[in-house]
């Protein structure tokens, strides 16, 4: 048992911007990673365009933090980036509502050419928000982090970061309670009837939750720390832009690389059905209407708390058997709601999986803040975007759409994917493949103590 570790403290106003900059940085991503996904699908009838925009958002992030992460440590500069660029983001989420069936068919589009384009449009908008938020959360917000906290307060961090995500999605899907989003289609509705009628409270939806985006991007300027980055203007871009992808940095950060090889595989585990999830648990297990929020709800507040529990315990109980029992429970869960059926089995087995993805997210972002050299935190970003968000998106999505079986004839007559349980295999195939870095990762860290 690894001895107790006294804990620099943080300051109130530190945990105030931590949070309320981190929670709505979430409530955006949660709406561009998983809620956009329902809209785009109640829109279109059609889940290839929710990988779509897993795919090209990954490859805007990930050049966005190769450009913005090493221009933050040659400038020291993060607070006023996170700020602006919260701002601009909020505004992109609002977007999303204009680019609906029911605007495109009065603006002259047969319905065909309307789902055609409604696809398209929100794919474009999904990139937009994505270079804002990038530029804003993924490379500065995650580095300001890092800059900000030690290896003494990072775990409490962390596992408090890491379930913000999922208290984004349930202020979402209150929010959504409220206007009557995703709302269900019903049994004598057509896809386009349906699309017209959900088509305005998603707007509102959208409206409401970029100008909470724009207004804590306001704030940020008072709520957050002035910065801890040094200037380092002897620094070359170009050198600092190409950093993590040299040969001698692997070789000097061993671990660090390892880390993002096993955050790689986890990765592609979890992005196998998160792009997916919320329409399967609809479409496919057919929870609908307060059935859905109730499953969601009771989801997302277990699976907090298990998080935050472990967080806390997480130096006593050591990361690395944290670590594999968060893949093996991953692997289980996910090999669980392949043969489940029933809504009470469903959120069982949901509860299982969405707390193995906090817990080992949270494991390998405190291991890999750890391994972080502190002069290179931004330039690093780049190839952390990569390899634990870019590629592991790409591939999870791709796959998973790959192995669908579930194809229907649109009132169109357009071939169109829904999403069905095979995802949950792939989920557990590269859950297994992440025991191998898993391994390596913690046995060279025993090996370096003796």
């Amino acid at each position: 048992m690894e001895k107790e570790i006294k804990r620099t403290p943080l300051g109130v106003k530190s945990w105030i911007g931590f949070i309320l900059v981190g929670l709505i940085g979430q409530l955006a991503w949660a709406i561009e990673n998983q809620y956009i996904n329902l809209y785009v699908y109640s829109q279109t009838g059609d889940a290839s365009y929710i990988n779509y925009m897993t795919t090209f958002s990954a490859i805007v992030a990930a050049i966005t933090t190769l450009v913005i992460g090493p221009l933050s440590d040659k400038l020291g500069k993060r607070k006023p980036i996170i700020a602006i660029g919260y701002m601009l983001w909020g505004v992109s989420v609002a977007l999303f509502g204009v680019a609906s069936y029911p605007i495109l068919i009065k603006g002259g589009l047969n319905p065909t050419k309307a789902i055609m384009w409604v696809g398209i449009l929100n794919v474009i908008i999904d990139c937009v928000m994505t270079l804002f938020g990038s530029t804003s959360n993924d490379a500065c917000y995650s580095s300001y982090i890092t800059d900000q906290t030690d290896e003494t307060n990072r775990p409490m961090v962390e596992s408090v970061i890491s379930i913000l995500p999922l208290i984004a999605l349930a202020l979402m899907m209150g929010l959504g309670l409220i206007l009557g989003v995703p709302g269900s289609k019903g049994e004598a509705e057509t896809q386009s009837e349906f699309a017209s009628r959900i088509a305005t409270p998603w707007l509102y939806f959208f409206i409401i939750a970029g100008a909470l985006t724009f207004i804590v991007g306001l704030a940020s300027f008072f709520l957050l720390n002035k910065d801890k980055t040094e200037i380092k203007r002897d620094d070359g871009f170009i050198s600092n832009f190409i950093y993590g992808f040299k040969p001698s940095s692997i070789k000097n950060n061993k671990r660090f690389y390892l880390c993002l090889l096993c955050f790689f595989c986890f990765n592609i585990a979890i992005d196998s059905f998160l792009p997916y999830y919320l329409v399967y648990f609809q479409e496919g297990l057919g929870i609908n209407g307060l059935n859905f929020y109730l499953v969601m709800g009771i989801i997302l507040i277990l699976a907090s708390v298990f998080t935050i529990i472990i967080g806390v315990f997480m130096e006593k109980l050591g990361k690395d058997k944290i670590l594999f029992a968060s893949i093996i429970i991953l692997a289980v869960s996910s090999l669980s709601l392949y043969f489940i059926k029933d809504m009470i089995g469903a959120t069982i087995a949901g509860i299982f999986l969405m707390s193995s993805y906090l817990i080992g997210t949270t494991v390998l972002g405190v291991t890999l803040r750890d391994e972080t050299p502190l002069d290179k935190v931004g330039s690093l970003q780049g190839v952390r975007m990569i390899m634990a968000v870019m590629l592991p998106m790409i591939i999870g999505s791709n796959i998973a759409l790959a192995v669908f079986s579930s194809e229907y004839i649109n009132e169109f007559g357009n071939t169109a994917s829904m999403p069905d349980k095979n995802m949950f295999l792939v989920t557990l195939s590269a859950a297994i493949l992440t025991l191998v870095p898993a391994y390596f990762l913690f046995y060279f860290k025993r090996k370096k103590a003796n």
